[in-house]
């Protein structure tokens, strides 16, 4: 097993996709900081006092703002701004991860190795377990990436805004963790999918579609049928069973909207659709003639 992941490692790293993707998800996590750090920054900033209002009305604005900037500064606020600052990148990063896992599968059929794969090793499930541990393992580099990258930027800029970084809190402490876990489980999913679609292209394509329109499609059609179907809020959290929502809700402290499902129910449903597919991708290569 240990030969059959060092092999999988070394065929990943004698291409260009490995590095091509590892600039991506910096770039992309680049992006997300910058956009997480501008809303931060609003959400956080405290508007000075009108000078052109009457006395009266400048003394009850001051008061209103106060309380505003009293509420967008407790712990639970604060370390809700951390976690989305210190998770960012992850949006775009497990979908570069999950097309890496993909090619992990897609380009033994592109390349025509796959027969020369499973004479070296013929227990096929071996090899599809190789690949797993693989995906796994560069989701854990995915991760280190934009979490290093996240964490020294989102600090420093926390404290230019002169607030504490949070790093001590369990929750965003938790988010980081869970954030890994996602990384981990999306690497999964896509090499589940590259043994469900060989065709290199196809298995991007598709992969891409299906998460980026996954929180868009997801979200306009649970809200109608929340509207005009069943009006109750608890449509509103079953969108939890989308992978790209369930990515979302597990790395945001409280609710990553309202009424969605708590974090834990986010990993529980991601973990599911890992292991799920998992299961089917190593089924479906112990059956399949390879040609």
């Amino acid at each position: 097993m240990i030969r059959a992941v060092r092999s999988e490692l070394i065929k990943v790293r004698t291409t260009n996709t490995w590095w091509l993707m590892a600039l991506g998800v910096f770039a992309f996590t680049a992006l997300a900081l910058l956009f997480n750090a501008l809303n931060a920054h609003f959400e956080l900033a405290h508007a000075e006092t009108p000078r052109e209002m009457p006395a009266e009305q400048r003394e009850q604005w001051a008061h209103d703002e106060e309380m505003r900037y009293t509420e967008a500064h407790t712990a639970a606020a604060l370390a809700r701004t951390a976690a989305n600052l210190y998770t960012s990148g992850q949006f775009f990063g497990v979908m570069l991860i999950m097309i890496l896992g993909a090619l992990i599968v897609t380009n033994e059929y592109f390349h025509q190795t796959a027969t020369a794969t499973f004479l070296t090793t013929p227990r096929r499930t071996t090899v599809i377990m190789a690949k797993l541990v693989t995906g796994v393992i560069l989701g854990f580099g995915a991760w280190a990436i934009t979490t290093t990258t996240s964490v020294a930027a989102g600090t420093i800029f926390l404290g230019t805004e002169h607030v504490p970084h949070m790093l001590g809190e369990w929750t965003v402490l938790q988010s980081i963790l869970l954030n890994l876990g996602a990384f981990a489980m999306w690497a999964v999913l896509g090499i589940a999918l590259g043994t469900l679609i060989r065709s290199q292209i196809a298995a991007v394509v598709t992969g891409t579609t299906v998460y980026l329109i996954g929180i868009g499609v997801a979200s306009l059609v649970f809200n109608l049928v929340r509207a005009f179907l069943i009006k109750e809020d608890w449509v509103i959290t079953a969108q939890v069973i989308v992978p790209a929502v369930a990515s979302q809700i597990m790395v945001t402290p409280g609710e990553a909207f309202p009424h969605a499902a708590p974090q834990w129910v986010g990993a529980a449903v991601l973990c599911g659709y890992a292991l799920v597919a998992g299961v089917i991708g190593t089924l479906l290569t112990r059956r399949r003639d390879i040609s």
